[in-house]
């Protein structure tokens, strides 16, 4: 997971790769998942790649990252808060983080009090701005 965390920034930012993966390694750490550091897709949890991806969007040099739809991300979600906070711990250079989801979902985040309905002819949807 480390090497596809640490890939954007090499990429990108032409950064050496070892400290790509160190950088990578530490985010993991800030949420306590550095044991999957080594892993591969296949050995890892859906909310553990579900981190993966985020950690990515964060080294991204992009001001907002747009989470859709997180229960059909995260398997067997059963609250949103701890997902939640590991964002806001992770968040730390405050990039402007919007989840979308569908109004069957609306229930699940009860405890927001910055939810946005929006709604057209042809969707309703919630968004929340953490």
């Amino acid at each position: 997971m480390v090497e596809n965390i640490a890939l954007l920034k090499e990429v990108q930012e032409f950064m050496p790769t070892k400290e790509a993966q160190e950088e990578g390694l530490a985010l993991l750490s800030k949420l306590k998942l550095s044991h999957i550091g080594m892993q591969r897709v296949a050995q890892c949890k859906s909310v553990e790649l579900f981190y993966v991806m985020f950690i990515r969007a964060m080294m991204s040099k992009k001001s907002h990252i747009i989470i859709d739809m997180p229960y059909t991300i995260i398997h067997n979600l059963q609250e949103i808060e701890k997902v939640i906070s590991n964002i806001e711990i992770l968040n730390d250079s405050k990039k402007n983080i919007f989840i979308l989801d569908t109004l069957n979902h609306k229930i699940r985040y009860k405890s927001y009090n910055n939810l946005e309905i929006t709604s057209n002819n042809s969707s309703s949807s919630i968004g929340l701005d953490t």
